[in-house]
């Protein structure tokens, strides 16, 4: 094995766990690490600390890529000048720059789910990303208005994953990319079915399986809020111009301005966005604001018929009728188990529909998760989907979902043993950036319009700072202030 950290070879401890998860980040902990160069020297009171966020490579004998990341974290290193001076490091793997690196700042409007995708795959590439298997039944669907603005490359692919009832993740492709997949479970690759029969055991080199389940996050009734979503239909309001005012309020925030009649002549419309990069127009507005703007003054008392799609309050209601009347039969009681979900980055009341949806698809029913110990490295990849035959209970014949595999390498022995976690739930809530993703879903969709270049002419525009400023009024000379030279001194 060889291990580098910012091209420097290390050594660690003789027992190595690589955990590689399809959801969260995958991880290795590097016991005891310290330079291959104080083995020549054979000075181990040196002091060795990687800087955080170093590049670290893991390769086999063979010069095959195990795992690549970046130096997160350090345990506690000793300093007494008597003590090897070595350090515990955790490696996460480059998925840790999806929730940590720069947040997006664009709207997707009118785009298809997977032009989405690129959109946001093209936002990232810097990060050494890149587009993957993109196999979802909704690829084709219509996103009216998604607003990235303040949310990590982790949330909108969550919320694409959410609103198509798909899963996504990462892969590795070389020590410099990863590429991203979206799957829809039944488009998941397969595994080897998990036939439970002795024969699969030695064929396998299977040394033990056991089984739990879980109904920590379970529901049969999802309910889902938003703050705002667009309106099924549009709404017509009629506003009357005072003759001096620019400016109108509306009875409801604007998700989007239809048409502004006066006279039978139809204004021109354009968002407030637009008008700064010099689109000329009648009436402008911003989208989540309940205000528009006239270019020109009207004569009191002209009637101004303004149509728009007006931003309401959003409430779905999602039930399992088939797991209602289980839990009903079973305990001979109401049997409604519900959870409640603000969604504030949904603009529709589709989109809390799907993502209800698969809420009770990934959420509808225990958690059964199978744990196969073996010392086949060829047995499942992360992300494959496995099928089940002959199992002892009938309860855990269904297909689950590879969620980690963990390489343990004990290098005294050459011992390198595996362990699969398998999930019946495709659910993709997790812990990587967990309060980010709160947060996320916290957060307004108010925004729409196309994607904004917010260029700046420096040539022209200037911004004047002054600090510590005072200002001294003095008497002014004139017989008005509208008439007056303005000579009031500033003073620093």
């Amino acid at each position: 094995m060889r291990i580098l950290i910012n091209n420097e070879s290390v050594v660690c401890d003789k027992e190595l766990t690589i955990k590689e998860e399809m959801l969260n980040t995958s991880s290795t902990i590097l016991k005891n690490c310290y330079p291959l160069s104080w083995e020549e020297t054979k000075d181990y009171t040196q002091y060795y600390y990687p800087e955080d966020y170093s590049k670290c490579v893991i390769y086999d004998d063979n010069e095959n890529l195990l795992f690549c990341g970046v130096a997160k974290r350090t345990g506690n290193i000793n300093l007494n000048p008597r003590q090897f001076h070595g350090c515990d490091i955790e490696i996460l793997d480059f998925k840790t720059f999806l929730s940590e690196g720069e947040t997006l700042d664009f709207v997707i409007k009118d785009k298809t789910v997977l032009e989405a995708i690129q959109m946001v795959i093209g936002a990232i590439s810097n990060y050494g990303v890149e587009l993957g298997n993109i196999n979802i039944n909704g690829a084709s669907d219509t996103i009216g208005a998604y607003s990235t603005a303040e949310k990590t490359a982790y949330d909108v692919f969550n919320y694409l994953a959410d609103i198509t009832q798909s899963r996504w993740t990462t892969r590795l492709i070389d020590e410099n990319t990863i590429a991203v997949d979206f799957y829809d479970p039944d488009e998941m690759p397969s595994g080897t079915q998990l036939n439970y029969n002795q024969q699969f055991f030695e064929d396998n080199n299977i040394v033990d399986i056991t089984y739990n389940y879980s109904t920590a996050d379970y529901r049969n009734k999802q309910v889902m809020l938003s703050k705002e979503v667009y309106a099924d239909i549009n709404y017509t309001e009629t506003i009357l111009a005072d003759g001096y005012a620019h400016n109108y309020t509306l009875e409801n925030n604007i998700y989007g301005l239809v048409s502004v009649i006066i006279n039978g002549v139809y204004l021109t419309i354009a968002t407030k966005d637009e008008k700064e990069l010099g689109i000329e127009a009648d009436v402008y507005y911003n989208p989540g604001s309940n205000q528009i703007e006239f270019d020109n003054l009207y004569t009191a008392g002209t009637p101004i018929t303004v149509i728009y799609t007006p931003l309401v309050q959003g409430r779905q209601v999602i039930f399992n009728d088939d797991e209602v009347e289980r839990i009903e039969n079973n305990i001979g009681r109401k049997g409604v188990i519900a959870r409640y979900e603000n969604r504030n980055d949904s603009l529709s009341s589709d989109e809390l529909q799907a993502i209800g949806q698969s809420y009770i698809r990934y959420k509808g029913s225990a958690e059964i998760t199978l744990t196969v110990k073996t010392q086949n490295v060829d047995l499942w990849n992360v992300g494959q989907c496995v099928s089940t035959i002959n199992m002892p209970l009938n309860q855990l014949n269904v297909d689950y979902m590879v969620k980690s595999k963990e390489t343990n390498m004990i290098l005294t022995t050459g011992d390198i043993f595996y362990t699969y976690t398998l999930s019946s739930s495709f659910n993709s809530e997790n812990a990587i950036n967990y309060f980010d993703n709160q947060r996320a879903k916290a957060s307004g969709n108010i925004k729409s319009g196309d994607f904004i270049d917010r260029n700046i002419d420096i040539n022209n525009q200037a911004n004047i700072i002054f600090n510590n400023l005072v200002i001294n009024e003095i008497e002014i000379d004139g017989d008005n202030i509208l008439n007056c030279a303005l000579n009031s001194p500033l003073i620093k």
